[in-house]
């Protein structure tokens, strides 16, 4: 009989954990929102779709780019070739080059995680907040209820604040959390009119709130709509993240209009999220972290660092050391 796993959170990590375990053991996955990816989502608004979390992923391990040879055949992921431009109020703008590829996935940035996610047993709308073992067997708790029980093992897959709260909320400790630190970002979203006419697709911006502006539809597979993605930097972010979201919108917008000269008129639709977790600034640098007599354990890009292939890597890291502590138990 094989052996039942939990997993929460179904970003890239937990996404690619379930799917190595599930080879080999009973999976269930945990998601407190309504779809996988975690940061790699992308949310829609009438005509309007927007990737407001991670913009690209580049892959530099060999295991990474081996394990993206299906999803690049069947153009789930594709090479991202915009025209680039470094933005700074009262200078000229002037090209970027890339010198190494830049992947996305399509038709939207969440469909890399659905793809791999495909076919998992997945509880969506379910946030665990505290996890008991009874009999050495995990039971798994979303607000008084138990949502998910016998399992021998318990993997969180959150960003490492989440996974530090909702251990310490049931006595556990894990090595390797306590240290990581993030810097938040805020992601304006903004659908344009047809009539307007930009001369890029994605610009870095200097000296400013904002720090990336992306031409979301001109991605390959977007939406004809034309729509925007424009993320704060993580310093102005910090310093502006208890503020009402109405006032970070309004800043954010009317520097937006000053970088590129939009008006009012030109926008459809505008809205905005804030990701506290957006960007690992402190990793655990802990390739593995669980406890195996515990039998609970934690991935995610914080493990290693603060790219989608460090969410990547830590999955597989993770995976060979279950693997391991799960033959020694048959």
């Amino acid at each position: 009989m094989s052996q039942k796993i939990a997993i929460i959170g179904s970003g890239l990590s937990g996404s690619v954990l379930a799917y190595y375990l599930q080879k080999s053991t009973s999976v269930s996955l945990f998601e407190k929102s309504q779809g996988v990816s975690g940061r790699m989502s992308t949310r829609s608004f009438a005509d309007f779709e927007f990737d407001h979390g991670a913009q690209f992923f580049t892959a530099r391990s060999n295991k990474f780019n081996e394990f993206l040879l299906p999803y690049l055949e069947d153009r789930t992921v594709v090479e991202w070739k915009p025209k680039i431009l470094t933005l700074e109020k009262g200078k000229d703008p002037f090209k970027r080059l890339w010198y190494e590829p830049h992947y996305i996935a399509q038709p939207k940035m969440t469909s890399l995680c659905k793809a791999i996610a495909s076919s998992k047993d997945i509880k969506f709308k379910t946030r665990i907040d505290k996890i008991f073992q009874k009999n050495g067997r995990w039971s798994l708790v979303s607000g008084d209820e138990i949502v998910g029980e016998g399992y021998c093992w318990v993997i969180s897959a959150t960003p490492a604040i989440q996974t530090r709260e909702l251990f310490n909320a049931s006595g556990i400790s894990l090595n390797g959390l306590s240290e990581v630190n993030y810097s938040p970002c805020f992601s304006l979203m903004v659908g344009l009119s047809s009539s307007v006419q930009l001369n890029f697709d994605a610009a870095l911006v200097k000296n400013s709130p904002i720090k990336w502006i992306a031409v979301n539809s001109s991605k390959i597979g977007r939406s004809m709509n034309k729509t925007l993605v424009i993320h704060s930097s993580n310093s102005w972010a910090q310093d502006n993240l208890e503020r009402e979201l109405s006032y970070v919108q309004d800043q954010l917008f009317s520097e937006l209009i000053s970088l590129i000269g939009l008006t009012e008129v030109d926008v459809d639709h505008i809205d905005l999220a804030r990701w506290r977790y957006a960007k690992v600034s402190k990793a655990s640098n802990q390739e593995v972290c669980l406890n195996p007599s515990l039998k609970v354990a934690a991935c995610g890009d914080w493990c290693l660092g603060s790219r989608v292939e460090d969410a990547f890597l830590s999955a597989i890291d993770l995976y060979e050391a279950l693997t391991k502590s799960l033959k020694a138990d048959d």
